[in-house]
């Protein structure tokens, strides 16, 4: 059955059956009056209206820029015919053959073809002026319209987007040409917090905005938005790890650069207030630079720069000692008094290593000896405290004494007064 469908002529065959019957039924009245039920070969005509006109033409050189969209047909014959053609419409078509034709305007005959043999084909109108234009191809920058710009996430900013290509043709006439204002890629960056990396159709417009039907080449092309992260510039500290080799002292540390900025979440950066670099002192064997990475802290997105530079001056260690150094008592509370039982007097001896450079002109009070009370080892009296040293920097600073004892009470802060000033 598939096959008899498939045959163009089992169609033709049920498609005039069908057309008959037709006939038969919308003349049933004045069957009583007729030889026959079948149609007669009477002549009527039919009109085809807005058939579309065909131009051929080398379209690798020319565009039609003017000539006839469609035209009437008026189909004259037998009617059975014209029945058949209403109910199979055949793949007819109505044409301009400017094949030949170059540039210019051209009046021609216009032609048909698939209508049936046995009818008569009248076309409305006959002839048609035809214009050709040559084509064109011109390079034309793409534009980049960002759309919803103020709704990136709050915070971020955009930076600088590119498009790839950055110009494309289009093969055109000059009337056209001349009526192209611009060609624009678009990308949507609401609720944006990364670079957004997307491939965007062009759209052409004319001087008034509107959108134009012309093709570019290619017709697609890459668009790359950066989206930056909110920023905070933070200074660099140097903390040190390891040991220095035997004899060797620092001079001096001098870091380039000093401050660094950071990107991130605002809520990630505003609790940041320095980034660490850290030397490893076990590396330092002679003066020179070493080069140190700033870790991003966690939820950093960036930190530039990714490293500091260290310029390291070493000298050859030497010992001094510096007598009867002050022990300070810190975070006593006022209310306690307290006697200083061990050592005597609240002064020690210190012994500091470094560079000569750095030890001359080195006196008691470039140092200082903390005791700290929240430190005590006990919350009874008597209280052992240990004694805390610390220097300038590139000093090692050794005390003569590790802890002080102390007996304390708690009274008046005027006996408090009293037993500081008896020690």
């Amino acid at each position: 059955m598939d096959k008899l469908f498939n045959n163009k002529w089992f169609v033709r065959f049920v498609s005039l059956l069908i057309a008959v019957m037709l006939y038969a039924m919308v003349n049933m009245d004045n069957v009583s009056n007729s030889p026959s039920v079948l149609p007669s070969d009477e002549e009527g005509s039919y009109t085809v209206q807005d058939v579309e006109v065909q131009v051929y033409y080398n379209e690798d050189q020319y565009e039609v820029v003017d000539g006839p969209e469609t035209v009437d047909v008026r189909l004259t014959g037998p009617q059975t015919s014209i029945m058949l053609f209403q109910l199979s419409r055949p793949s007819y078509e109505v044409y301009a053959d400017l094949e030949d034709e170059g540039a210019g305007t051209h009046n021609v005959r216009l032609q048909q073809r698939n209508f049936p043999a046995d009818l008569e084909v009248s076309i409305n109108p006959r002839a048609a002026s035809i214009e050709l234009q040559e084509q064109q191809t011109v390079s034309y920058p793409v534009e980049l319209d960002i759309n919803n710009e103020s709704e990136v996430k709050e915070g971020y900013s955009l930076g600088q987007a590119e498009v790839t290509p950055e110009e494309v043709d289009i093969q055109a006439p000059q009337e056209v040409h001349e009526n192209i204002n611009r060609v624009a890629a678009s990308v949507d960056v609401s609720g944006a917090s990364e670079t957004l990396q997307t491939e965007s159709a062009l759209t052409v417009y004319n001087e008034q905005g509107d959108e134009l039907d012309v093709t570019t080449a290619p017709e697609t092309v890459n668009v790359s938005v950066p989206v930056e992260s909110p920023q905070k510039e933070v200074p660099v500290s140097l903390s040190r790890e390891g040991n220095l080799p035997d004899n060797v002292s620092i001079v001096s540390l001098n870091m380039d650069p000093t401050r660094a900025v950071i990107n991130g979440p605002p809520d990630v950066i505003g609790d940041i207030n320095t980034l660490e670099a850290v030397l490893d002192l076990s590396r330092v064997q002679e003066s020179g630079t070493l080069e140190l990475p700033l870790e991003a802290p966690e939820g950093v997105e960036q930190v530039a720069p990714e490293n500091i530079t260290v310029e390291v001056e070493v000298g050859e260690e030497e010992e001094r000692t510096i007598e009867n150094v002050p022990i300070t008592i810190e975070n006593m509370p006022d209310s306690y008094s307290y006697t200083v039982t061990q050592p005597d007097e609240l002064t020690s001896d210190v012994t500091v290593y470094g560079a000569a450079t750095v030890l001359d002109g080195l006196n008691a009070g470039d140092l200082t000896l903390t005791a700290d009370w929240e430190n005590a080892e006990d919350g009874s009296s008597p209280s052992v405290i240990p004694v805390q040293p610390s220097g300038p920097p590139n000093v090692q600073v050794e005390t003569g004494i590790d802890e002080i004892t102390l007996e304390w009470s708690e009274e008046s802060s005027s006996g408090n007064q009293e037993n500081n000033a008896d020690n």
